[in-house]
């Protein structure tokens, strides 16, 4: 992440987990995401928390760590809750996120 909020990523994308469309490894950065605060990122997914406290998720969704749902992957940003999001924490096979009123 830049200092003006712009998310990059790169390195293995397997599983879609840079979300910048493809499943291609980058070993140059790409883009992802612009007004992000903060990032997390687990074995093979990634999150990340934009200004407007909307949380986002990319990558293998096999254990359903993504939180949409479903156990499917995905190799584009797709918004998972869409306001109050404080804090995110991503580990091997899961993710957490803090809202704003205090719940985990």
């Amino acid at each position: 992440m830049q200092g003006d909020g712009t998310l990059w990523a790169m390195g293995d994308n397997t599983y879609g987990q840079l979300g910048d469309g493809t499943r291609t490894g980058k070993i140059s950065p790409v883009s992802v995401a612009s007004n992000v605060v903060a990032m997390a990122a687990g074995a093979m997914h990634s999150l990340f928390l934009k200004t407007n406290g909307t949380l986002w998720a990319m990558g293998y969704n096999g254990n359903g760590e993504l939180g949409d749902g479903t156990n499917n992957s995905t190799n584009r940003p797709e918004e998972i809750v869409s306001s109050n999001v404080t804090a995110v924490a991503a580990g091997y096979f899961h993710s957490l996120f803090l809202k704003r009123d205090g719940s985990l």
